[in-house]
């Protein structure tokens, strides 16, 4: 029976695409980054915030929060953010 379900769908070779989306609170997009089906979300977060297509308010007047999931607070994503113009992320930056 095994042999007829096909390959394991979270086979880390598969091949294809997947979008990674930021949106606002409300939903619309922001950005869209497409990247091979093979490749970790968090290794495409920075790309995600330079994508950004819409005017972005000056930092020094308004502070823009990101809401990530707990697997990006780490150090490497909270410099990442923080290039990116971002200065608050959830999980709290450290």
């Amino acid at each position: 029976m095994v042999g007829k379900r096909g390959p394991n769908p979270t086979d880390r070779a598969k091949q294809g695409t997947e979008k990674h989306l930021l949106v606002e609170q409300d939903g619309g997009p922001l950005a869209v980054v497409i990247a091979g089906a093979n490749v970790n979300d968090h290794l495409l977060l920075a790309a995600r915030i330079d994508a950004i297509v819409i005017a972005r308010p000056n930092p020094e007047k308004v502070i823009e929060h990101l809401c990530l999931d707990k697997a990006y607070d780490q150090q490497a994503h909270r410099r990442s953010v923080r290039a990116g113009g971002v200065r608050r992320a959830h999980p709290p930056d450290r």
